[in-house]
């Protein structure tokens, strides 16, 4: 016995259609004629698919049905197949944000890997690529990301619900960061300042701080990094002022909204600048009360913070590295192995980028005192060993440029040459890499 059809509604498009062929006792065959197949005409009448003008227009005259009544059917049609597919789709987003919000970002962005982004509606379309980049960017997968934050930018609707403002200035923070991470200064800059233009009086102080905070990197970048022999001095000054101003505004808001933790990473950035700027005992003072502040707290019976160990650490490794920086720049080489030591040992228990920059810094030290010791070139290469699975080219293209000056200073020219090489491969560009800097990026 064969299965009954599904009823369709005899309101809605196909049931129309259907209704209509009934009463004048017409076949599928008849109403297709030599033009369609029944195939289709059946499918038009079961609501399975949105008809041509062609094929309204030729319904219409054969079924002697208006064809004004026919194209609002339509329109009811096509938008109820849009609400059943935004709401599959704004389902899978939901569900993906949630596993992200519970820290679980792979599983999240396995959900989204797989989409069919043409078939998702325009109004979600830019939403799935800001999350499916805001995972990435959680992974550290940083070229990922920026790709799909570019998407999402190049498909935002002109007109955004208020409810969803913020979404849109995270994506402009979010690919503010990613654009930093790959070296394009520039570009960086425009994103942060175009993301400041985005805010008002309303906006949290976590996104006005994290845009000051991503423009003191970016512009002390620009500063540090500059391969133009002939730019002036003041010029360079200028720059690390100007950073210096975006860091301290930075760490101001994070204290006032009681971001400890961040404006601590901000005294940190703030005394690499000063560092730059040739004010040791400014830049000392600085990074020795964060290290002395975060230090203890590293131990979990003393520790009354709300912040995870892993976010301690980070700020303990940051600070005593750049410690070790100013002693190693005022020649007090015992006093930056001391140092460095510490910031290795809170790296452990931190972030990936923390350890390559401690290695970074006691190869240096390593290499001052004693130019021919084995020891600083393994620390080189074990930075470059702890950066290979991440995308952090800035940090990748320092590390090697160290080993490779390191080489050469020992007379080993062809290998000197070979990270050099490796060097040029990696930025396309000589000037794309940056000293090290804390960064909103490292907490998640």
């Amino acid at each position: 016995m064969p299965r009954p059809s599904k009823r369709v509604p005899p309101d809605t498009l196909g049931g129309r259609i259907r209704a209509a062929r009934q009463n004048l006792r017409l076949s599928l065959k008849d109403v297709a004629g030599k033009r369609y197949s029944t195939s289709l005409i059946s499918q038009i009448e079961r609501n399975k698919v949105e008809p041509s003008q062609d094929s309204l227009q030729y319904l219409a005259e054969w079924l002697n049905l208006p064809l004004d009544e026919l194209v609002v059917l339509s329109q009811d049609h096509r938008e109820e197949a849009e609400g059943s597919k935004y709401r599959v789709y704004e389902e899978q987003r939901a569900q993906a944000s949630q596993l992200l919000d519970a820290g679980r970002p792979r599983p999240a962005l396995e959900q989204l890997k797989h989409l069919d982004i043409s078939q998702i509606p325009l109004s979600l379309r830019w939403r799935m690529f800001a999350l499916r980049g805001q995972c990435s960017f959680i992974l550290r997968e940083f070229l990922d990301a920026q790709m799909d934050f570019l998407c999402a930018v190049a498909v935002l609707p002109e007109k955004i619900p208020p409810e969803q403002r913020h979404e849109v200035l995270t994506l402009r923070l979010h690919l503010a960061a990613t654009t930093k991470e790959a070296g394009q200064f520039d570009a960086a800059l425009q994103e942060y300042q175009n993301a400041l233009k985005m805010m008002n009086p309303s906006t949290p102080l976590r996104y006005v701080a994290e845009a000051h905070w991503g423009m003191a990197i970016v512009i002390f970048g620009q500063a540090t990094s500059s391969s133009d022999e002939t730019e002036q001095p003041l010029t360079v000054d200028a720059r690390m002022e100007t950073a210096l101003g975006h860091a301290e505004d930075a760490a101001v808001l994070y204290r006032s909204s009681g971001e400890t933790l961040r404006a601590s990473l901000l005294d940190c950035q703030i005394g690499l600048i000063e560092q730059a700027m040739e004010n040791l005992n400014g830049a000392r003072q600085r990074l020795r009360k964060a290290l002395d502040t975060w230090e203890p707290t590293l131990d979990e019976s003393v520790n009354t913070t709300p912040y995870s160990l892993k976010e301690r650490a980070n700020v303990v490794s940051a600070a005593a590295c750049y410690l070790a920086g100013v002693e190693f720049k005022d020649h007090n080489w015992q006093e930056a192995r001391t140092c460095v030591e510490k910031a290795l040992e809170a790296g452990r228990q931190s972030y990936i980028l923390r350890r390559a920059e401690a290695q970074m810094m006691l190869g240096q030290i390593l290499e001052r005192i004693n130019p021919q010791d084995p020891q600083a070139e393994e620390a080189f290469r074990v930075a470059i060993i702890e950066l290979a699975p991440t995308t952090r080219l800035a940090a990748q293209i320092r590390a090697r440029t160290l080993l490779s000056r390191h080489l050469l200073k020992k007379g080993q020219t062809e290998e000197g040459e070979k990270e050099l090489d490796k060097v040029l491969k990696l930025s396309k560009a000589p000037n794309n890499f940056s000293s090290a800097t804390t960064s909103a990026d490292d907490i998640p």
